[in-house]
């Protein structure tokens, strides 16, 4: 089996790679969220840390994917416990073991809770 990954023209060094577009949208039951990310075209694969906050500060969800293999991702998170209602903060981290964090960026959404 051949994991090679196949570098997009106009791919970036890994100090250079940023999240282009970010996204995180509620579901109708308030406890499942879609999670879109967009980066830079890269040259070596990155480290992405993802963690929703409530209102509050609490952390609720966290998820890593260690070595992304595109650069366009999405993909559900599920919120721990009843989640109340109000605005929510996700936080992505994209980094690399040899040079550390190179990009991060926050998205809020709403939810309404458990219906």
């Amino acid at each position: 089996m051949d994991n090679a990954y196949i570098i997009p023209e106009g791919a970036l060094p890994p100090q250079e790679v940023r999240i282009t577009h970010l996204k995180a949208e509620a579901y109708p039951d308030g406890r499942r969220v879609r999670i879109t990310i967009e980066l830079s075209p890269f040259q070596q694969r990155p480290d992405l840390t993802a963690a929703i906050f409530t209102p509050s500060g609490q952390e609720v969800a966290a998820a890593s994917i260690v070595e992304a293999m595109t650069y366009r991702m999405t993909f559900t998170m599920h919120l721990r416990g009843v989640p109340p209602s109000g605005v929510y903060r996700l936080h992505v981290n994209v980094a690399y073991p040899e040079i550390g964090e190179v990009a991060q960026a926050d998205a809020d959404f709403e939810t309404r809770g458990e219906e």
